[in-house]
């Protein structure tokens, strides 16, 4: 009786989970990595200028050369009646060029998109809203850095 117990425990446990999903994400490797010189326009802010450095850093002898154009679009969304703005969105758009060690080769070239609404709170310093804001504004640089990165092609030749 005991081990018609004990099978049924193990039985029950291991179909109860079969159906877990790892969460931890295999990351295609960035080839980029150190291998990069990077041009960025006037209008780059510090945030993304820093998440730049992060996924590429900054080699003197590099393959490559990225040269990106950044742009950030505040939108009120939600206005009350006292102009006060309830829900904002914001469009960070950046513009990607890739060339291999001239110019002249471009590998490839592409514009993302990536977007998040904030919803700010009182009036005056909340600093809750405001570290919410910046992990907003983070996550979305790095999710548009990211877009770019997976549409790199693996392999390419430039003659």
């Amino acid at each position: 009786m005991i081990k018609r117990y004990i099978c049924f425990v193990f039985l029950f446990f291991v179909l109860s989970c079969s159906n877990i999903e790892f969460v931890i994400k295999d990351y295609q490797l960035n080839q980029l990595k150190n291998k990069t010189m990077l041009l960025m326009s006037e209008t780059t802010t510090d945030r993304f200028s820093r998440e730049l450095y992060s996924f590429f850093g900054n080699n003197m002898n590099y393959e490559y050369i990225l040269k990106t154009t950044f742009l950030e679009n505040k939108e009120n969304i939600i206005v009350k009646q006292n102009q006060v703005a309830e829900k904002v969105e914001y469009t960070l758009e950046a513009n990607y060029e890739l060339f291999y060690e001239t110019s002249e080769c471009k590998i490839v070239s592409k514009k993302v998109i990536s977007s998040f609404s904030f919803t700010p709170k009182s009036a005056g310093y909340n600093f809750g809203a405001d570290r919410s804001f910046d992990k907003l504004y983070t996550n979305s640089i790095k999710k548009n850095i990211q877009g770019f990165i997976d549409h790199i092609p693996l392999k390419n030749t430039c003659l």
